[in-house]
């Protein structure tokens, strides 16, 4: 079988989810059909006892036409037309697993969340400190203290991307439950417009954002209690929780020098909008 031919069965195989003998039958036919079970045998390479197993599933795949006689003849479906349906087939059957999954989710939730709160009430009592190496965890844990926070939020970063949907919706669910949040930050030029328009509702909802070339140490700190420190080079890959508050005041000293440095974002976020 030429080259191309193994690079074409490589990538059925790889890419199509098709099995190995799938792939090698469906290009010999493909390339040489129509061809009864035996010709596809000869041209494929594949076992005889599993070559009429190999069409019947190309067949229920949409990839394979079988013309009925002694013997059958198959002949490959134009591939624009058998490859797409094939596709479409995989993502309905990816998005029903992703669907079962959700509903696993859902049903262990509740009694996992319990759980949760239990060890969660236990921690609080006592000073502590947790790393994270991976963005997802941070991510989730950061969102989440920011939804926990029972009265302030402030945020100093010198990350210089717009604020995920992920923390948007954080800090949107604390401002509508008449929480503080105060954050200072760079803002770039060359934000998207659609994340300068996020950050603009952000702060219409109540959040006080202020605009500041900074590169320093980036921190949050969570009702003069919890902190978070991402350490550099930003975007970090390592971000620590420590709850002290001892180090909370230190890092609010910080920030308040910080806050009266900078300049309110929002002027700036609208001029950013009205430029072509």
């Amino acid at each position: 079988m030429s080259e191309s031919r193994e690079c074409l069965i490589e990538t059925l195989t790889n890419e199509m989810s098709l099995s190995p003998y799938e792939a090698r039958a469906y290009v010999a036919v493909l390339f040489d059909g129509p061809l009864s079970p035996k010709g596809v045998n000869q041209k494929a390479g594949i076992p005889r006892p599993r070559t009429y197993d190999v069409l019947t599933s190309l067949v229920g795949k949409g990839l394979l036409m079988e013309q009925p006689g002694k013997p059958s003849r198959y002949l490959a479906v134009d591939p624009q037309a058998g490859l797409k349906k094939l596709m479409e087939e995989e993502e309905k059957k990816v998005l029903r697993q992703v669907q079962q999954k959700w509903g696993a989710i859902e049903a262990l939730i509740p009694s996992l969340s319990e759980a949760y709160s239990i060890s969660l009430d236990a921690e609080a009592k006592e000073d502590s400190v947790w790393v994270a190496r991976k963005d997802r965890a941070m991510v989730a844990k950061y969102t989440e203290a920011i939804r926990n926070v029972e009265t302030e939020f402030t945020l100093a970063t010198a990350l210089r991307t717009p604020p995920t949907k992920d923390v948007l919706d954080a800090v949107k669910y604390a401002l509508k439950h008449e929480k503080t949040s105060r954050v200072v930050r760079p803002i770039e030029e060359s934000w998207p417009r659609e994340h300068i328009k996020e950050y603009l509702d952000l702060i219409h909802t109540g959040d006080q954002i202020r605009r500041l070339d900074y590169d320093g140490l980036s921190f949050a700190v969570f009702d003069r209690q919890e902190v978070i420190l991402w350490i550099p080079p930003h975007p970090s890959k390592l971000t620590v929780w420590i709850r002290l508050p001892q180090l909370a005041d230190i890092l609010m000293e910080r920030f308040e020098n910080l806050w009266k440095m900078a300049s309110p974002a929002e002027p700036y976020l609208e001029e950013l909008l009205k430029r072509p």
